[in-house]
């Protein structure tokens, strides 16, 4: 990691989330922001780092995370877990994690979890995100131009859901060929798959 603040240590992480509506939740360090609460945040230990590839770091200042389950959030196949008082990174480990506790199955890619949801999409399909609640199973359509789900939040005030996704871009000259964009969705749009 390399922090903005030159002043703060490259193994300093925090998880921070915006209080505005639609609120953005991330680890990183840009945690000054007056909208900006402060979950956890702490020194990760010379001890603790060994562990870790240095590549691991390299350009990482902010990610966007989303709802893992209690105290845990994910950013695309990494995990971070808030473990007896401390955060604790757990590269590469999502796939796994969602299979074990959720029952993904193969093909199955992890969007988030919370509100006793589990969202998903099936690969090969980037344009439907698909949702649990209970054994009920519902779908969602998707623009387009969606090519890949990264991770779905609240989407309040305009939506009940907002999906982060890698995207075209919505004009017809852009410079770079993908996007990220927000998508929100509204749990009365979703069709009933079981």
């Amino acid at each position: 990691m390399i922090p903005k603040d030159l002043g703060v240590a490259y193994d300093t992480v925090a998880f921070a989330c915006n209080l505005n509506p639609g609120y953005d939740v991330t680890v990183g360090f840009d945690d000054r922001a007056p909208e900006t609460r402060v979950i956890l945040k702490e020194k990760l230990t010379s001890e603790y780092l060994k562990g870790f590839d240095p590549g691991f770091w390299a350009g990482w200042v902010t990610l966007r995370i989303f709802s893992f389950a209690e105290n845990a959030a994910f950013s695309r196949e990494d995990l971070y877990r808030i473990e007896q008082g401390h955060i604790r990174i757990y590269p590469g480990r999502v796939p796994a994690e969602a299979k074990k506790t959720y029952g993904l199955t193969e093909g199955q890619i992890f969007l988030g979890a919370f509100d006793g949801r589990i969202f998903y999409w099936n690969a090969g399909q980037p344009q439907a995100i698909e949702f649990r609640s209970g054994i009920q199973v519902y779908r969602f359509k998707l623009p387009k131009r969606v090519t890949e789900p990264l991770g779905m939040a609240k989407g309040e005030p305009k939506g009940d859901l907002a999906l982060f996704a890698v995207a075209k871009p919505t004009t017809f000259f852009h410079v770079a060929p993908r996007t990220f964009d927000w998508f929100i969705l509204n749990f009365k749009e979703a069709e009933l798959v079981r």
